[in-house]
């Protein structure tokens, strides 16, 4: 059976989007043209048990940013889901979440290559393949990785072509007051200087 023979569902890409970026948008087409997929859910996440250390900024403001950097691209949704759910944003809980509220949805949890190979430290990561199938963007010239049987079973490849930025990347060069329009959509560059986002 062809993939597209198959039913499509719903891929779940999550992230704190601090800010959201090029690269992001490169990799949700990626996973919107793989062929699994009906549409792209962002999940835009308020507090990541795993960066406990980095001060982010407003909720809100996240969501506007990103909104706006996808507000164009087809079959993507921005939500805000986790933000009704208790606090820190575990994966699995949002998976438990969303399996109860569209029971006969199919789920991708949309990753990177670095995420997979950290998976099995990820909260109750065995209950998360009860609730989903795992889509996972790799350079396509990529050496193939040693897999856990539980979870190769339920892995998808997905060839992308990274698009070298990261957040991380942006916020240090705001404060260097570098210009970052070739980094973020122009919408996301607006509201960044219209905040006056991460230059302290």
């Amino acid at each position: 059976m062809t993939r597209a023979e198959e039913e499509k569902g719903i891929g779940l890409l999550g992230g704190t989007f601090d800010p959201v970026h090029n690269g992001h948008l490169a990799i949700a087409q990626s996973f919107l043209e793989s062929g699994y997929l009906a549409e792209l859910w962002l999940l835009l996440t308020p507090n990541p048990p795993h960066k406990t250390d980095q001060k982010l900024s407003d909720y809100d403001l996240r969501l506007e940013m990103s909104k706006a950097a996808f507000q164009d691209v087809e079959g993507v949704m921005v939500s805000d889901i986790e933000q009704q759910l208790p606090k820190p944003s575990y994966t699995i809980q949002t998976l438990r979440h969303l399996a109860d509220k569209y029971p006969t949805e199919k789920f991708y949890l949309c990753i990177g290559e670095d995420s997979l190979r950290e998976f099995k430290q990820w909260k109750n990561w065995e209950s998360i393949l009860d609730y989903c199938e795992l889509l996972v963007a790799r350079r396509p010239e990529s050496n193939a990785l040693e897999l856990d049987p539980v979870i190769s079973q339920q892995t998808h490849f997905v060839d992308h072509d990274v698009v070298d930025i990261s957040s991380t990347r942006i916020r240090r060069s705001v404060i260097k007051g570098q210009d970052i329009s070739s980094l973020v959509p122009s919408q996301v560059h607006h509201l960044i200087q219209h905040f006056n986002l991460y230059k302290n």
